[in-house]
């Protein structure tokens, strides 16, 4: 019984954390990408005569792999690729929260306890990951993948596990906890040897360093908007989850 409500619950949850998250991103993150996506399929020298010229009309994408058609097409795989994501991220906040009630009966269900749940998911999933490899905006030169997925996934688990240390340990040395944050940056986060843009004539990489440097402000601001409304609306959640089922 315990399982299954916090899973529908979860569903719930995510279903509507995905939803701000995907108003959220139409606002400020999706417009980036699609000003990124203009300097892709292009040959330099077209690039650099649309930057000059200041033509920033969309063109038409050109590109081997499939993508969903710009407009209520690539919304819809947004907004549903946010609400599977943000049901995962739900699923496992909820779970935690249950544990952790568990152990200490007496903590108090308000929007603090939310803000602070929604806080460290920040920290863990996004803030410590992109410290050592930024949101990339299309065309952007970047590392292998495979290093690149294996450190986000050493820097979650570190950082996880420095703040759980710290706020679940029992010892005074819990503390020490702190020192996993920066394990991940003292290994090193994979980076492409050459410049993010060094493909592009100049004047279209500074363009395109503006928006790199815009898009990952802009993730910033998602991804914050994402985590409060995931730790405020899984408090909401697990105050009707009874957790002596």
């Amino acid at each position: 019984m315990l399982f299954r409500r916090i899973v529908l619950y979860a569903l719930l949850v995510g279903a509507l954390s995905g939803l701000l998250l995907t108003a959220v991103q139409f606002w400020q993150v999706i417009p980036i990408i699609q000003s990124a996506e203009r300097f892709e399929g292009e040959p330099a020298s077209t690039l650099a005569d649309k930057h000059l010229a200041h033509e920033h009309a969309g063109h038409e994408h050109q590109a081997d792999a499939w993508a969903p058609e710009d407009g209520l097409e690539r919304t819809a795989y947004t907004l549903l690729s946010n609400v599977l994501t943000a049901t995962g991220l739900a699923l496992v906040m909820l779970a935690a929260m249950v544990a952790s009630l568990r152990t200490n009966a007496a903590t108090r269900l308000d929007w603090r306890y939310g803000l602070l749940w929604g806080a460290a998911g920040y920290a863990v999933f996004f803030l410590a990951p992109a410290l050592g490899l930024p949101p990339e905006i299309p065309g952007a030169a970047a590392g292998p993948l495979e290093a690149r997925q294996l450190w986000w996934l050493f820097a979650v688990m570190c950082t996880a596990a420095g703040l759980a240390g710290v706020a679940f340990g029992k010892s005074p040395w819990r503390w020490a906890a702190l020192g996993l944050l920066v394990v991940p940056y003292m290994v090193g986060a994979p980076h492409p040897p050459a410049a993010m843009f060094a493909e592009q004539p100049p004047a279209a990489a500074a363009e395109l360093a503006g928006l790199a440097r815009q898009f990952i402000g802009a993730t910033a601001i998602a991804n914050v908007v994402l985590w409060l409304a995931l730790g405020l609306a899984s408090v909401w959640a697990v105050r009707r989850i009874s957790p002596s089922d």
